[in-house]
């Protein structure tokens, strides 16, 4: 059985290698921690309740998983507008890769469709 320091030991998060043609090269793209995807779904979440519409999924997915060789993000939250602005068959490859690596059972683009009209809406959670 695990004890507490073989599991508290584990924090290195998976990462996959995505070429990205529309950028001239690869990225990767990692796992994300329980902490920064519950903040990320948080979000989704308020922006969702929100009279706006959600701006930028696909971006702010990115941004929070697109890591360098050993894991350490590379773009912040301010980056997010810059980053919705890039091709979106660019942002979907990332995002495709991102959702089966985070186990996310809804599309970033679904969530957009469950108004707060309708809260049996399908999760974000996997």
């Amino acid at each position: 059985m695990l004890n507490r320091e073989d599991i508290l030991s584990k924090n290195e998060l998976k990462k996959e290698k995505v070429q990205v043609p529309e950028w001239g090269g690869y990225v990767y793209v990692s796992e994300m921690s329980a902490e920064t995807r519950d903040q990320w779904e948080q979000e989704l979440i308020a922006s969702r309740e929100s009279e706006d519409k959600l701006v930028s999924g696909r971006a702010s997915l990115a941004v929070i998983t697109i890591v360098d060789e050993k894991g350490n993000l590379i773009f912040t939250n301010e980056d997010i507008p810059r980053v919705a602005k890039l091709s979106a068959i660019s942002l979907d490859k990332i995002t495709e890769i991102s959702q089966k690596l985070n186990g996310l059972s809804v599309k970033v683009e679904d969530v957009a469709k469950n108004s707060k009209a309708d809260p049996g809406g399908d999760s974000i959670s996997a």
